[in-house]
């Protein structure tokens, strides 16, 4: 992943995180039956829609980072190897 791709999918991250009125849609049900449940209520239905939605992306993304950790860790260690350098 290039530096600049990398760069724009945290910037969309910080909008969503940062502005999560933006990200604040709901079906039709969902929003008559919060409208008779008060402001309180649909503010937590919305911030828990939003955790329900981030949950999978950052469990995926500390998987896909210790991987690629532990790749590049492995990699090192071969290019010692390989070299003839001793790990230290």
């Amino acid at each position: 992943m290039t530096a600049r791709r990398l760069l724009t999918l945290l910037t969309v991250l910080a909008a969503v995180v940062l502005a999560p009125e933006l990200a604040q849609a709901q079906c039709a049900m969902c929003v008559a039956a919060l409208e008779q449940g008060g402001e309180e209520m649909a503010a937590g239905f919305n911030r828990g829609i939003l955790f329900l939605l981030g949950m999978p992306y950052l469990v995926f993304g500390i998987i896909g980072a210790s991987w690629l950790f532990k790749r590049h860790k492995r990699e090192k260690q071969l290019r010692r190897i390989n070299n003839g350098t001793s790990p230290a």
